[in-house]
C-alpha cells in the first residue's frame, strides 16, 4: 500500500490485559488517509505493510509508537475554586487551559481531596502496548501529487529558514 492511500477498515483495539479500548465495525468503519498523521504511528506503519482489501492482520504497537510512556510528573494539583466545572469526581475528563499559551488540554481527575483536584494530563492509553485486530475493507489510491503531513511540515520549516524565521527545528 502506498502513503497517501485512503483506507477503510474495521478493527478491535485491546490493552495487554485484553480490555477493549476501541473498535470500528462494518456498519461504522474507520476511514483515513495515510501519511496525514491521522492515526498513531505504529498502527499506520502496520497498515502500510498490508496489501489491500480483505487482508486481516494483528498489529502490536509499543507505547513509543502509540501514546508514549506514562509520565508520573505529568500530573497537577489545582485548588478546587480554580476549577470552572461542577460535579468533579475521579475518572471524569475535562479540558484545562494552559496558563502559558491558553491551549486547552484534556485531563483526567485522579482524586478530589483537601480542597484540591489532582489531575492526570497523560493520554489515557499512555504507557500501554496496544494490539489491533485489523481488516482492510477498501483502499483508494493516493491522489496525484500527494504531499504527506511530514513532507509539508519539512517544507514549511525550510521556507521559514529561508525567510529568516527563528523557529528552526522547533517549528512544526
Amino acid at each position: 500500500m502506498e502513503i497517501g492511500s485512503t483506507v477503510t477498515l474495521i478493527y478491535e483495539g485491546k490493552l495487554e490485559d485484553g480490555t477493549v479500548f476501541g473498535y470500528a465495525t462494518k456498519e461504522d468503519p474507520m476511514k483515513f488517509q495515510t501519511g496525514m498523521d491521522m492515526v498513531i504511528d505504529g498502527l499506520e506503519e502496520g497498515i502500510l505493510e498490508m496489501t489491500g482489501a480483505g487482508e486481516k492482520k494483528t498489529i502490536v504497537v509499543d507505547q513509543y509508537k502509540a501514546y508514549g510512556e506514562y509520565l508520573e510528573d505529568f500530573t497537577q494539583r489545582i485548588p478546587m475554586e480554580q476549577i470552572p466545572v461542577s460535579d468533579i469526581k475521579p475518572g471524569k475528563r475535562i479540558w484545562l487551559t494552559n496558563s502559558e499559551d491558553g491551549a486547552p488540554m484534556p485531563a483526567t481527575v485522579i482524586e478530589v481531596a483537601n480542597g484540591e483536584v489532582h489531575f492526570d494530563m497523560n493520554h489515557p492509553l499512555a504507557g500501554h502496548e496496544l494490539t489491533f485486530e485489523v481488516e482492510i475493507l477498501e483502499v483508494e489510491e493516493p491522489p496525484e501529487n500527494f504531499v504527506s503531513a511530514k513532507e509539508k511540515a519539512e517544507h514549511l520549516k525550510q521556507q521559514s529558514k529561508l525567510l529568516g524565521g527563528d523557529q528552526a527545528d522547533g517549528f512544526r
